[in-house]
């Protein structure tokens, strides 16, 4: 099943790439969605709440992208290492960096979702539920 797993974050991020994102039926219902240790952290639950989340932290930036570099396959959970770019919105300072996130499924669904600045605490993450 993980290689499915992998397979579907693959087709999340290529929606995402293109501004697509409308692939809610991937994720469970009442999603966990944690920006862990972002310069804004946050967290939510339910699909709808981060929808909202991502809207409000990226409303402060303009051209935000992250592309991913690599799908690790951990089991239940899938790591994904990204590269991001973005300008501040009002600021106009670039960032880059590269990040990590953490899909962790449940029953066929992305039941948790958590996006990391701290790439080897993802690494640690994603491998504690081997």
């Amino acid at each position: 099943m993980s290689s499915e797993n992998v397979e579907i974050v693959r087709r999340i991020y290529e929606g995402w790439s293109r501004g697509d994102f409308s692939n809610a039926e991937f994720f469970d219902e009442d999603i966990e969605f944690d920006m862990v240790d972002w310069p804004h952290p946050a967290k939510s639950r339910g699909v709808a709440a981060m929808a909202e989340t991502w809207r409000t932290s990226l409303g402060a930036w303009e051209d935000f992208r992250s592309i991913p570099t690599e799908f690790v396959d951990r089991g239940r959970n899938v790591l994904v290492l990204n590269h991001i770019q973005a300008r501040g919105r009002e600021s106009g300072v670039e960032v880059s960096a590269d990040t990590a996130s953490v899909f962790t499924f449940e029953a066929g669904k992305i039941a948790r979702l958590a996006l990391q600045w701290d790439v080897d605490a993802a690494r640690r993450a994603a491998e504690a539920d081997d």
